[in-house]
């Protein structure tokens, strides 16, 4: 309350010395973003900026999101570093679309990835500036095996961020989109220089039961996944020590996700949330070079699942996987 009467009070100041209007709503539009990220509330996410069709507030975005992608298009500009041809997976909503928007601003090639045309039509519409959208429901094992197909025709990505995910569906669902598509994609699509993972902090109760994972009627769970998804990155790491591969916990935040089972509030950041991703992306900065790493907003966390670093059970979740779908994962 005390941040919103403050807002007002500046914008009467600024009336009086003359501001212009562009100002006074980029005033306004910066602060509710910094309240969004730590104070989403479900029952406030009512799009009055006129954006909601364009960035799906309360359809495929909360407002927190929408918010965050017209920050991101009047504030975000081409970077001096070197461009990258960067990948993206489930980057029509969330945190995945705020990461696609921001590297492509960032005058990086970026191709997105949707799960149905209806879906691509959103995000093209949404980020005009991303170079092409593969589609694929990673919930279909065999269109996630010609998604890989697909990919593989636009050549060698410098960068893939594997950051699809869905939580509280049924376990093979959670199990498909969480872990085995990941999985197949890594194993079947041209090895790019850099691989990232996003996980959960809850790995941290997760477990790797090869025997679940091959089973007819799966019992896997969203943490299952995640250790599933962490241990994935650790294996890539270890086996391809040429690719730097990391995991990404980008916290509780303001998505769909994060409001899912009734939450009305989130505890982390929206725009941390996804600043690691870039970060990692570009790698230009001082520990962003690094492989094998569990990261927390742009910090090595140590704080993470032993399990996933555990040799012989990300051997035993390989050879799970591989009998699953088929596709074996070459170890160099």
């Amino acid at each position: 309350m005390m941040k919103k009467i403050l807002c007002i009070y500046m914008m009467a100041i600024l009336l009086l010395v003359g501001c212009s209007s562009n100002e006074q709503q980029n005033l306004i539009d910066n602060e509710q973003n910094n309240q969004s990220g730590t104070n989403g509330d479900a029952n406030s996410n009512i799009d009055e900026s006129g954006d909601g069709e364009r960035f799906g507030a309360n359809s495929y975005n909360t407002q927190e999101v929408a918010d965050e992608m017209r920050y991101i298009e009047e504030n975000i500009k081409p970077s001096e570093g070197p461009k990258k041809r960067i990948l993206v997976t489930g980057s029509t909503a969330g945190l995945g679309e705020l990461t696609a928007y921001y590297l492509a601003k960032r005058g990086h090639t970026v191709v997105a990835h949707a799960r149905n045309e209806a879906r691509a039509a959103d995000v093209r519409r949404d980020i005009p500036e991303i170079s092409d959208v593969v589609i694929g429901d990673l919930n279909d094992l065999d269109q996630t095996r010609q998604l890989a197909e697909d990919i593989n025709v636009l050549g060698t990505f410098d960068v893939i961020i594997h950051n699809a995910g869905v939580y509280g569906q049924p376990s093979d669902e959670m199990l498909n989109v969480n872990s085995l598509s990941p999985y197949i994609l890594t194993s079947l699509v041209n090895r790019p220089k850099q691989l990232i993972y996003l996980t959960s902090d809850q790995h941290l109760s997760g477990d790797i039961d090869a025997d679940d994972i091959t089973s007819d009627n799966p019992r896997t769970t969203y943490s299952d996944t995640k250790a599933h998804i962490s241990a994935l990155a650790m294996a890539v790491a270890r086996e391809w020590p040429e690719i730097q591969s990391n995991a990404v916990q980008p916290g509780w935040v303001p998505t769909r996700m994060g409001f899912a089972n009734g939450n009305t509030t989130t505890p982390d950041n929206l725009r941390e949330g996804y600043m690691t991703q870039v970060w990692l992306a570009e790698a230009t900065e001082p520990g962003s070079q690094v492989t094998g790493e569990y990261f927390f907003h742009q910090e090595i966390d140590r704080n993470f699942n032993p399990i996933v670093r555990d040799v012989a059970a990300q051997n035993r979740m390989l050879d799970a996987f591989a009998q699953k779908t088929g596709v074996s994962f070459t170890r160099d």
